[in-house]
């Protein structure tokens, strides 16, 4: 991954628009905050906070739903605009929506890798999720790397998963197109030179790294047009709220990331039947329970080939596939998004739900 740029990444012009965008924050405040929608941290573990979002008082679905969020950046894509909130989406449906954000890790967590993310941090925050809400099992929804995370904990706790929902999952990493052409496969690239050197990876390492995925659209052409909208006040706030969300990067743990170059993407082991997580074998036929995946059809950095054929590998008879017309992050913030695929995938755990009148 680039390793001779990894004494220059601070360095790069692309950071001179974070300061601009910082000295911006502190003169301007946009429109609409990021994540507008209250919430209650119901639980902490290190780093990680659980978010319990206010449920609405007049349909209640009997399953919670736990979103997972990916290893980088921050959970605020969820919880975009009012009007452009995946969140909200699921609340106004009746559904108890919890959150895990992750955090930003410390070089104190360097050595956690996927047992500890997996078996300790989400198994735990899924406790709390049935235990408050008095669930045998839940809606496990993942997005991006989150979704990976999910996957493999379904795999080794299917009774309490009733479905699992993934956005823009990682799953399948023998794929062309994409963060995958950004990486190396030859072993003459070893990420733990990146870790021995910073504990982590480091956040606005990845950022730049992905920016590298179309460098003329992210260090030029988006702001070619913000400069044609740049009287459109509306245009502007999302404008700024989608560049302070991109830029608002974490790290990513030592052992987790080299896990998920070597372990994942440079030997495929969760396709293959090989990876051990807590010293359990990950087996994809354990998969039983209804499974959704969306794609974005004009997602840069996460072709579809990262998950179909994850789909075709397990034993669930029950899977849609759902590709909609939107990149990565439109997936999540797109207006046709809000008023086309979020409602049909809110129907579809619903679907999968008991629905009751609250009193």
């Amino acid at each position: 991954m680039f390793p001779n740029l990894v004494g220059s990444w601070r360095t790069l012009p692309v950071f001179g628009v974070k300061t601009a965008l910082e000295r911006h924050s502190r003169n301007h405040e946009t429109t609409t905050p990021l994540e507008p929608t209250p919430s209650d941290v119901v639980y902490t573990e290190n780093k990680l906070e659980l978010r319990h979002y206010q449920p609405r008082p007049e349909v209640q679905q009997n399953v919670p739903i736990l979103l997972v969020y990916a290893i980088i950046n921050r959970p605020s894509i969820l919880d975009f605009q009012p009007d452009r909130s995946v969140v909200q989406q699921f609340l106004d449906q009746g559904f108890d929506v919890f959150l895990l954000d992750w955090g930003a890790p410390s070089v104190l967590d360097a050595h956690l890798g996927l047992e500890d993310f997996v078996t300790r941090y989400l198994a735990n925050c899924v406790d709390v999720v049935t235990e408050r809400t008095e669930a045998d099992a839940l809606h496990l929804f993942g997005y991006c790397t989150g979704a990976t995370l999910a996957a493999i904990f379904a795999a080794l706790y299917p009774q309490l998963v009733r479905t699992l929902g993934m956005l823009a999952p990682v799953l399948n990493f023998d794929v062309d197109g994409g963060i995958f052409d950004l990486w190396g496969r030859e072993e003459s690239y070893n990420p733990q030179h990146l870790v021995d050197t910073f504990g982590n990876a480091p956040g606005e390492w990845l950022a730049m790294e992905f920016s590298l995925v179309d460098p003329v659209e992210y260090h030029l052409a988006r702001y070619l047009s913000l400069y044609e909208h740049i009287a459109d006040e509306e245009f502007l706030s999302r404008f700024l709220r989608r560049l302070q969300w991109g830029f608002d990067t974490v790290d990513v743990a030592g052992e987790l990331y080299t896990e998920f170059l070597v372990d994942l993407y440079r030997e495929n082991r969760l396709m293959k039947g090989t990876l051990s997580v807590g010293g359990e074998t990950i087996d994809l036929e354990t998969l039983e329970m209804p499974i959704l995946d969306i794609i974005g059809m004009d997602d840069q950095f996460i072709p579809a080939e990262a998950s179909l054929p994850f789909i075709e590998a397990v034993p669930s008879t029950d899977t849609t596939v759902i590709e909609y017309p939107a990149d990565h992050v439109g997936l999540s913030t797109g207006e046709g998004a809000h008023t086309d695929l979020w409602p049909r995938v809110c129907e579809w755990f619903a679907a999968r739900s008991e629905a009751s009148p609250n009193g």
